[in-house]
């Protein structure tokens, strides 16, 4: 960012919920590019201002470096005057710094920048890959994601030090003991984002995050923006009712080390009309079982889902 002034602006309009919309195919299995540009638009249409495409739940690893910028293409194309758009970049750093010159020259607000899937990754090394990513766009704010309990709020302070445009973090290690100590050890001024969404917001919230990431949002975007109002009044108790009425949808998400995250969230869509069921392998479509449990998860929050307009399924 140029100025803290842009930065801090940046950070407010980033203090809500941050969708991460899917990606939907067609029969032939390419990405359906007008079905994209018509779920963002429905997202827009009910009250979601952040949008992150190439996200995990966008199957980020399943796409070719063309379809991720074409996705990319779509969801902007699709923005509205009060839309901020997180471009998720990542792999090998020559991919990362190119994809992240792509998201600012098309428009994007800020970029999230996957946890390296190196296997060895160390500390240091997280933050010189940020860093680095971080210095080819130096007017675009970054958001590292991080899942990598190794990495403290020191290892941040270092990086903040060297990236001045770093204005944040998506926030996904399982534990708010941990994320409680390491945001404590961080920086003041980050804003914090629950990247494991509505099952953790809760808990985040009340350490600190004044985000969270989201999935659900592209079945039922009413629902995670109650539990936002809910979390920034302060009413524990309505936060609760909400986590309570989405804790077996969010489950099944988890369920298995989260092998069917995206899987769960397009059945619900499918089974609502929106978009085809299909995923990309290493995922799978969900058995017959798990979509009739699908099914029973959502009847908590079924009347709150917007009809589809304009959008279809096969």
């Amino acid at each position: 960012m140029t100025t803290s002034s842009n930065a801090a602006r940046l950070i407010e309009r980033l203090s809500t919920v941050v969708g991460i919309p899917v990606v939907p195919y067609d029969e032939n299995g390419a990405v359906d590019h007008d079905l994209t540009a018509a779920l963002t638009a429905r997202l827009i249409r009910n009250g979601v201002t952040a949008l992150t495409p190439n996200g995990n739940t966008g199957e980020f690893y399943a796409l070719s470096p063309d379809e991720r910028r074409q996705v990319l293409t779509s969801v902007v194309s699709t923005r509205e005057s009060a839309t901020t758009i997180v471009a998720g970049v990542g792999l090998d750093l020559t991919t990362a710094v190119a994809d992240a010159r792509f998201a600012r020259d098309s428009g994007a607000d800020a970029i999230m920048v996957h946890q390296p899937v190196v296997p060895y990754l160390t500390a240091d090394g997280w933050v010189e890959y940020n860093a680095s990513v971080a210095a080819a766009v130096p007017d675009v704010g970054v958001l590292p994601y991080l899942t990598h309990r190794a990495v403290s709020g020191g290892h941040i302070t270092r990086l903040v030090e060297r990236a001045p445009n770093v204005v944040g973090l998506k926030y996904s290690v399982p534990d708010p003991v941990v994320f409680a100590a390491t945001r404590a050890e961080a920086p003041d001024g980050l804003l914090w984002i629950a990247g494991l969404a509505e099952s953790y917001a809760p808990a985040y919230w009340q350490a600190g995050a004044r985000a969270f990431t989201s999935g659900l949002v592209n079945v039922a975007p009413a629902v995670s923006l109650e539990l936002l109002a809910a979390l920034r009044r302060g009413d524990h108790d309505a936060a609760g009712r909400v986590w309570r009425r989405i804790r077996h949808f969010e489950e099944l998400r988890a369920r298995d080390g989260s092998a069917n995250n995206v899987s769960v969230v397009k059945e619900a869509m499918h089974q609502l009309g929106l978009c085809r069921r299909d995923v990309r392998p290493p995922s799978h479509p969900l058995p017959d079982a798990l979509a009739r449990e699908v099914a029973e998860s959502m009847a908590p929050w079924r009347s709150t889902v917007p009809e589809a307009t304009g959008e279809r399924a096969a």
